[in-house]
């Protein structure tokens, strides 16, 4: 009996020390919370802290409320932005590692698609109805927009690059169709009237490195004028998009192990000083 009524005094105890914490959570000041909100990133941070309770979920979003400075960007630049929508607002939020995140308001691009970003400019798709496959660049920070020609409506391109400032005579744009052993190629240049496009079969490349299939996992990446592409298998095609793509083709690189292509979940190639750096990222979590 005496067990019973210890054991009954302790979840009385129990019970009463969650009430108290919950009260001490609900009653944290109102700028901490704005702080702590204000370095949430993803959509599942941001709901799991609005259920804590009712004070959580009425702080404001500090973060949200600076709106970017269009007419001083350039100290941002010291450091990539990283670009994403907001599904509550439809505004475009810019991460930075230094700064705070900033919003925007870029009507140009409702119902658009971004296809490639680098230096400041997007690649981007879309038009008035879903089949139209307009292409144009266009830079957030000055609002300035840049025409191509548009896709063949046929053409189901899914990969994109650009090798520089599309205002320079030397910029390159890349658009990949690619279904195991064959790849369809895209080319244009800024003030082009026509896109090029090329059919390459990998059966009928490179004899000394016989490839059955490849499937590319992300974005090409352009260095020293040359298009990387990298295989969800571990290997990495090259091709110059100015010159003959099929006879210019090479492949490098090693095949994944059976294991790690297993448990492979995605994989991307960025260019960094002039080095490509693959990086993959696996089903346990891991970084390779």
């Amino acid at each position: 009996m005496a067990e019973a009524l210890d054991e009954k005094e302790s979840m009385v105890k129990v019970f009463a020390d969650e009430e108290e914490n919950h009260g001490f959570w609900s009653d944290l000041p109102t700028e901490l919370l704005s702080s702590i909100r204000s370095c949430l990133v993803s959509e599942r941070d941001y709901y799991i802290f609005d259920i804590v309770c009712k004070s959580w979920k009425a702080s404001p979003n500090l973060r949200l409320q600076l709106q970017f400075p269009i007419d001083d960007y350039s100290r941002l630049h010291e450091s990539p932005l990283l670009m994403s929508i907001s599904k509550r607002s439809g505004r475009y939020n810019f991460f930075h590692p230094l700064h705070h995140t900033y919003y925007m308001d870029l009507p140009e691009l409702l119902n658009k698609k971004i296809l490639y970003s680098k230096d400041g400019w997007l690649l981007v798709m879309g038009g008035k109805f879903a089949k139209e496959k307009q292409v144009f660049f266009f830079n957030p920070f000055t609002r300035k927009k840049i025409d191509l020609p548009d896709l063949p409506p046929d053409t189901a391109f899914t990969k994109f690059s650009f090798s520089g400032l599309p205002t320079s005579e030397d910029c390159v744009v890349v658009g990949i169709m690619n279904l195991l052993s064959l790849m369809e190629i895209a080319v244009i240049k800024p003030g082009e009237d026509d896109w090029e496009i090329e059919d390459v079969d990998f059966r009928e490349t490179d004899e000394n490195y016989p490839v059955k299939k490849f499937c590319i996992s992300s974005n090409p990446i352009f260095v020293d004028n040359y298009c990387y592409c990298l295989d969800v298998d571990g290997k990495v095609a090259v091709f110059d998009p100015l010159d003959d793509c099929e006879n210019s083709l090479e492949f490098y690189g090693m095949r994944l192990s059976r294991r790690q292509r297993d448990s492979l979940i995605q994989s991307f190639m960025v260019e960094s000083d002039g080095e490509l750096i693959a990086i993959f990222l696996s089903s346990d979590g891991r970084i390779g």
